[in-house]
């Protein structure tokens, strides 16, 4: 059994909490809150990331999944971590974002690079907040976009089935998610042009 305690925590969603791995600083855990009603989303993801993984798909702009492991917490879900190329942690897109550090032509570059990842291989995006990506730096003053949650869908149904059934309903779902997204930065940017960062989670 793998014990996590609070010097390991390093985020808390609203369903999930994040811990760095114990034996592996190279990976993550996510684990379910043991309080209050969720959709189970580790449930979810791991059914997602192992549908797109049987697919051959690239997983160059996600983290990838390793499977379930036991915690004193109950059941948790082993994630690659996105760390910096000299092995610092990665911040999230909103933060660099927020703090004006990438300037906004690299950033359309940047995100025109994820839409493409996306379109080209049919990976649903459905949580698309800010903080859902990373951005590492891949070299000194370079830097690529890193999907770490969110993939596949927000609850189990019939939704989720056509999702992996139909491509034609998958490409309509991701144009409208990408729209959404867009809306979100470009809310953002505007927060950011303001110089007083009035941004409440990075």
């Amino acid at each position: 059994m793998i014990i996590l305690g609070e010097s390991l925590l390093i985020a808390k969603g609203g369903e999930r909490d994040c811990y760095i791995h114990p034996d592996d600083e190279t990976k993550v855990i996510k684990v379910l809150h043991k309080e209050g009603t969720h959709n189970n989303q580790n449930k979810l993801e791991y059914s997602y990331m192992k549908y797109i993984k049987r697919k051959g798909v690239d997983l160059s702009f996600v983290t990838d999944c390793y499977g379930y492991v036991k915690t004193n917490l109950g059941k948790g879900l082993v994630f690659d971590r996105v760390l910096d190329y000299d092995g610092e942690p990665s911040k999230s897109f909103r933060y660099y974002l927020a703090n004006k550090l990438i300037p906004l032509k690299e950033q359309e570059i940047l995100i025109n690079e994820l839409k493409e990842y996306l379109e080209k291989n049919l990976i649903l995006f459905v949580d698309t907040s800010l903080t859902n990506i990373f951005c590492p730096k891949i070299s000194e003053g370079s830097y690529k976009l890193i999907i770490v949650d969110g993939l596949g869908a927000k609850r189990t149904g019939m939704k989720f089935v056509f999702y992996k059934m139909s491509k034609a309903y998958t490409k309509y779902k991701i144009k409208r998610q990408w729209e959404k997204f867009m809306k979100m930065y470009e809310k953002d940017v505007k927060r950011a042009a303001l110089g007083k960062r009035p941004f409440t989670r990075l």
